[in-house]
């Protein structure tokens, strides 16, 4: 059916193919990615990415410089579920790319790949308003303190505060602890959240006092900073008793976990 004269028919069996997921159907994909019609191409893509073969790479890789965007965007994405850092050089290289889908796509899939390789590319790409998000999201996933200067930097950018943010606590450096502690502080909740929650996978008692004022946040999810604290353990105990009061029960319920993680006697 990919060789079926109808391309709405050849599409919906590319479709099919990535959903079985056998392997069996790499060749008749391989060809597929040069269909004349962009549609079979991108669902073509999509199903080897799907099948997550790294005998995909290679057309994935010419894919990638395909004429239509959804289809290179769908095989930055491919190459990003099978993870093989044969891609590197290319998705690098699509971080430059004419379109925002394809760059994004591309810092999405040079994180899942997780090669420290990345790290130049993806570090200036922090500066595309376009892509910021999601190369901070890569940076994060691939854990390397050497990214710390650029995602501080991104934690001033409104579209990247986030993500940096979440980023910075999966590195875990508390070289991170002044500008995640500034942005508890931040206008948008999601963000002071995102913070909190770094600054317990950090775990540096110097977080307390600025997680024990989260605490009093007027978003309910930030005064969950309390699984932060518990994270932090002993030094964060006062901050925690006094929660166990708070007027929000998921509030109590979080500060009465956090002091059963902790195992302090004065709770």
């Amino acid at each position: 059916a990919l060789r079926d004269a109808d391309a709405e028919v050849r599409w919906a069996a590319a479709e099919a193919l990535g959903e079985i997921g056998d392997p069996q159907a790499l060749p008749g994909l391989r060809e597929a990615l040069r269909d004349v019609d962009r549609e079979v191409r991108w669902a073509a893509a999509e199903a080897l990415g799907r099948i997550g073969d790294p005998q995909a790479v290679p057309g994935l890789l010419e894919a990638l410089r395909d004429a239509d965007e959804d289809v290179r965007r769908a095989a930055a994405e491919a190459l990003g579920r099978i993870g093989d850092p044969q891609a590197l050089p290319d998705l690098l290289e699509a971080l430059r790319d004419a379109e925002p889908r394809v760059r994004r796509a591309a810092a999405e899939a040079l994180g899942r790949i997780g090669d420290p390789q990345a790290l130049p590319g993806l570090l200036e790409a922090l500066r595309d308003a376009d892509v910021r998000r999601a190369a901070a999201e890569a940076l994060g996933r691939i854990g390397d303190p050497q990214a710390l200067p650029g995602l501080l930097e991104a934690l001033q950018d409104a579209d990247a505060r986030r993500a940096a943010a979440e980023a910075l606590g999966e590195i875990g450096d508390p070289q991170a602890l002044p500008g995640l502690l500034e942005a508890l502080r931040d206008a948008d909740p999601r963000v002071r959240r995102a913070a909190a929650k770094a600054l317990g996978e950090i775990g540096d008692p110097r977080a307390v006092p600025g997680l024990l004022e989260a605490l009093r946040d007027a978003d309910a999810e930030v005064r969950w900073a309390a699984e932060a604290l518990g994270r932090i353990g002993a030094p964060a105990v006062p901050g925690l008793l006094e929660a166990l009061r708070d007027a929000d029960a998921e509030v109590r319920w979080a500060a009465a976990e956090a002091l059963g993680e902790i195992g302090d006697p004065q709770a």
